[in-house]
């Protein structure tokens, strides 16, 4: 049962983004799993308040190594980049009431070959076959579902994770990795150089706003920031850049992680300190939940006095915000409305309306 304390993802909020009229930031959101189309979830009717407004607003740029469940098996059958987390962002990015939309979601329960398989991502690799274009069958997709913004996939090539664990292992493949158990000392990509599409990059050097994460830190923030090309457009860019951080910690892959310790995570990945912002959760989880999460190993993302000091030198503005909502039930996520707010007030210049971080401290 949903607990009362905690907000469900479509309830009032006190933190509400006001929608742009007029001139809107242009943002490119980087990630993928499910922490990305609650992101897009969020900022879509902020930034596309005015009908009229470009669908190069908002620019999803979604990792491209899942190698898992229906994804991992069209990608093997198929040898197509994987469609699942492009999928749920162009489901994201629909029309609420879209029943295509629905129907794009919908997942087989049986059938002979057709069970766990996803409808949309059928069409999607029906498109890439017809097409032999990912990127284009990626459009029209988009377009049949009624996408507001744009969805591209963050490699134009099929890549693979390759991990080197701490006791020495070294496993390649996104599922393979997750489930390994083991504190990573470094990830990387097979090829090691993949090609990148040019509107990725346009997208990244032209956004006002680049936010990257929420989502699992090696599986689907780091994958695309491994894309030389793709890091070094974030690195140059002259827009604002947010990493948005997790709520929880990963069993066997961010245990006794704190924030601190993701940003420097991504720095050693990237050969850089990409960013300008971190927002962070302030909102307990509730016990029931927790203890839920803890017994998968799981617990609260630490972030204290002493990590919000080193951001501060770091030269990180760290902007603390209730964040945690179930949706679906029993599942903790980040609420999508309150993150645009806490996003579009960044891009805005509006923080001052804002807790600072001294009236935060008790919370």
């Amino acid at each position: 049962m949903r607990s009362s304390m905690l907000p469900h993802a479509d309830s009032e909020q006190p933190l509400q983004a006001e929608p742009h009229r007029g001139t809107a930031p242009r943002v490119a959101a980087v990630g993928g799993g499910t922490g990305l189309p609650n992101v897009l979830r969020g900022l879509r009717p902020v930034l596309f308040a005015d009908a009229a407004a470009p669908r190069e607003r908002l620019v999803a740029i979604v990792a491209t190594s899942d190698d898992g469940g229906s994804s991992g098996r069209l990608r093997a059958e198929f040898n197509v980049i994987p469609p699942g987390d492009i999928r749920n962002c162009l489901a994201a990015l629909s029309d609420n009431h879209a029943q295509i939309a629905d129907l794009f979601q919908y997942r087989f329960g049986g059938g002979d070959g057709l069970n766990g398989h996803a409808i949309g991502n059928l069409v999607l690799t029906a498109l890439a076959d017809v097409t032999n274009d990912f990127a284009q069958a990626v459009e029209i997709a988009s377009r049949v579902i009624g996408a507001r913004g744009v969805v591209l996939p963050a490699t134009s090539e099929l890549v693979t994770l390759v991990a080197e664990f701490t006791d020495g292992r070294v496993l390649s493949g996104e599922t393979a990795i997750a489930s390994a158990r083991g504190r990573i000392e470094r990830l990387s990509l097979l090829p090691d150089r993949p090609r990148c599409s040019p509107q990725v990059i346009d997208a990244l050097r032209s956004a006002d706003v680049i936010v990257v994460g929420p989502g699992s830190l090696f599986t689907s923030i780091l994958p695309p920031l491994l894309v030389p090309a793709v890091t070094e457009a974030i690195h140059v860019s002259k827009g604002i850049r947010i990493l948005v951080a997790n709520l929880m910690t990963e069993p066997g892959e961010t245990d006794n992680f704190s924030i601190l310790d993701h940003l420097l995570t991504i720095e050693r990945h990237a050969s850089w300190q990409l960013f300008d912002y971190v927002i962070y959760n302030t909102m307990p989880v509730p016990d029931a939940l927790a203890d839920a999460y803890r017994a998968r190993g799981a617990v609260p993302l630490v972030t204290g006095t002493f990590e919000l000091n080193a951001l501060e030198r770091l030269g990180i503005r760290a902007i603390g915000v209730p964040l945690v909502s179930e949706h679906p039930a029993g599942k903790i996520r980040h609420h999508p409305e309150c993150l645009a707010s806490a996003i579009t007030a960044i891009s805005q210049g509006k923080l001052g309306a804002w807790r600072t971080r001294s009236e935060l401290g008790g919370m």
